[in-house]
């Protein structure tokens, strides 16, 4: 199942497409994306605070809080008893495992994220977190730009 997220210019909205549908994404006010779904499914919601490295994901039954941690350190969460783990985003892969299975596979892109595999057990947070991974790849990104080009950015960027 592919899944792409892109997060539209600034983060302000965007789309997330699933073999489901093409479903919008509204930003507002308090930093939270409004992720669209199925009409059975309704939609879900995703924040990330990149100062705290910490990505939020609110859906009906589900609340789910990932802290990332530094590139040599282990990021896990724990979502329905199952405990997963994310491998740095640093290079543009994305892997998330149960174990030594992996249930999440994909890259990011010059607009978001594309997610080639979701095992079913992730399926009912997809979205969100397709999305959500977009918002962090961004972060990644603007961070590496900051380090590598302090001048312009401190003088020109703020």
């Amino acid at each position: 199942m592919v899944v792409v997220a892109k997060i539209g210019l600034l983060g302000e909205k965007g789309k997330v497409r699933t073999a489901a549908g093409i479903f919008g994404v509204h930003s507002g006010d308090d930093n939270w994306h409004t992720v669209e779904g199925p009409v059975t499914e309704g939609a879900g919601r995703v924040r990330y605070d990149d100062e705290r490295s910490l990505l939020e994901i609110q859906r009906p039954g589900i609340s789910l809080s990932i802290h990332f941690r530094p590139e040599l350190e282990h990021t896990t969460f724990e979502l329905n008893g199952h405990l997963y783990e994310i491998g740095t985003m640093d290079f543009g892969d994305i892997t998330i495992k149960e174990g030594n299975l992996r249930v999440v596979r994909g890259h990011g892109t010059i607009s978001g994220v594309r997610i080639l595999e979701v095992a079913p057990e992730l399926e009912s947070v997809e979205r969100e977190l397709a999305f959500g991974l977009a918002l962090r790849s961004a972060a990644l990104d603007k961070d590496l730009w900051d380090e590598d080009h302090p001048l312009w950015t401190r003088s020109v960027l703020r």
